[in-house]
């Protein structure tokens, strides 16, 4: 069984990478919105929503399969023969991607076409450099790169919309900047080319990684109508305006990705490892999603409130609307992490296509209650219908887990945790700031008393590490 100690580890490394990366850009919020006008944020977000379906589509997915790949071997020539094979796949995946955008400039008129071009180029290939990072074992170059990815990304922001009086163009060119230099410092550091040989090139195994990510591209393009349809959906009903405003209610729910999402990758490696494990997996993967459904949930009761506190310094008045936006968005992101929690389990099996049966069961869901409900609610039809979709596929999901795998839900604290997300969602609604610092204050106090017996073990374990440097 993979180590607890290196799942702690990771997620240690990858919460530091995440936190300043997420803080850096959260705190641009007062420019975007200051600056950047509803229509023109609206757009942006929709054309960002478009790269992050076409991209996994055209490229298969092929990063989840490399590094899939990567952990059936122990030395590290097996690993780089899977990343050889691998980026065959990718690369005939980018040239598919850049005939499709030239045929794009040639027959439309696509506002920001050649920097919507090039930022999936550089998405794309981000993302399989982070994998691969990832699957080496270099959880620090990975964090460290999205540390001073969000830097550049950031001062390139600051200075194009302030300094150069640039506006929705800069957007594009500092997400570009920052993911072109992370891709330089991970090849920097790594200096995966030079480990790249045609000797390495196996048909089987490229057969093999194709059949493996095909489920899981066509899961994106299904995960696409689930988490990111929403956002046309608005903006083909409401208006970019609108979208606009719900793309800043989204920047919220950046602070429960933060930690989140460094369990998430550390997850992802752990479930991974033990791929070939024959040994029963049912209790840690129980223990592993209570755990892991506690964090989420006693973490956006506390966010809740505290959103509320900061809101007003954080948005200009233009986008206030994104205020009543916040705590659903805040709950359709607690079951979106969940379910692809999940999906790590299934991946780590190798049994892709139920992913992707999942996500279309839950897209579907998605696209038809939004379309049912956002005549009368308008922005809150697109959490609603969010959070039924992602309910949908985590029930299908733990359903054809039992298969295999005996979970035990902790049904009590679930009960409980709802109960004070609705406590905390009335407060938030009704009540002042000064009323909603208290309550963040209290819903923390109850969230320690909680994990209680979580944070004593972890003292005790740096307590007994301390000792023994002293004795050392």
């Amino acid at each position: 069984m993979a180590s607890i100690g290196k799942f702690i580890k990771s997620s240690a490394i990858y919460f530091v990478g995440n936190v300043l990366t997420k803080v850096i850009s959260f705190f641009l919020l007062p420019i975007y919105t200051n600056y950047i006008a509803t229509a023109d944020m609206g757009y942006y977000d929709v054309s960002i929503s478009y790269v992050h379906i076409i991209a996994p589509v055209v490229c298969m997915e092929i990063w989840s399969g490399i590094m899939r790949y990567m952990f059936d071997y122990n030395e590290k020539d097996g690993k780089y023969k899977a990343i050889f094979n691998g980026f065959i796949i990718f690369g005939c995946s980018v040239l598919i991607y850049t005939i499709g955008a030239g045929v794009l400039g040639i027959v439309t008129d696509i506002k920001m076409l050649f920097l919507i071009f090039l930022y999936g180029i550089t998405y794309m290939l981000h993302t399989v450099y982070s994998y691969v990072v990832r699957g080496l074992g270099y959880n620090a170059v990975f964090a460290i790169s999205g540390i001073l990815g969000s830097l550049i990304n950031s001062v390139s922001n600051i200075i194009m919309i302030i300094l150069l009086d640039m506006r929705l163009d800069s957007m594009y060119i500092a997400l570009i900047l920052g993911l072109a230099f992370q891709v330089i410092f991970m090849e920097f550091r790594i200096k995966l080319i030079k480990h790249m040989s045609f000797d390495m090139f196996d048909k089987a195994m490229i057969t093999s990684m194709v059949r493996f990510s095909l489920p899981l591209c066509l899961n994106s393009a299904s995960f696409w109508f689930l988490s990111n349809y929403n956002r046309v959906g608005i903006s083909n009903t409401l208006g970019l305006e609108a979208n606009g405003i719900y793309s800043v209610a989204a920047k919220f729910t950046y602070v429960l990705g933060l930690a989140s999402n460094c369990f998430s990758m550390a997850w992802q490696e752990m479930v991974y490892s033990m791929g070939n494990e024959k040994e029963n997996k049912s209790k840690f993967y129980s223990t592993a999603s209570n755990y892991y459904i506690k964090f989420l949930m006693y973490g956006t009761v506390v966010l809740i409130p505290a959103v509320s506190v900061i809101f007003p310094f954080m948005v200009a008045k233009e986008y206030n609307a994104a205020y009543d936006v916040v705590p659903l968005y805040l709950l359709a992101t607690v079951t979106n992490i969940y379910s692809v929690f999940l999906g790590n389990i299934f991946s780590a099996e190798k049994k892709t296509s139920i992913i992707f049966f999942s996500t279309v069961a839950a897209a579907v869901v998605n696209v038809s209650l939004f379309h049912l409900l956002v005549g009368d609610m308008e922005l809150q039809a697109a959490n609603i219908a969010l959070l039924c979709g992602f309910l949908v596929m985590i029930v299908f999901r733990l359903f054809l887990l039992r298969k295999d795998f005996k979970i035990h839900l902790d049904f009590k604290m679930l009960i409980f945790t709802t109960i004070l997300f609705c406590i905390a969602y009335y407060i938030y609604a009704t009540q002042t700031r000064t009323v909603n610092f208290i309550a963040a204050i209290v819903f923390g106090i109850i969230t320690i008393i909680a994990f209680r017996d979580l944070l004593k073990n972890g003292l005790n374990a740096v307590k007994g590490k301390l000792k023994k440097k002293q004795k050392n």
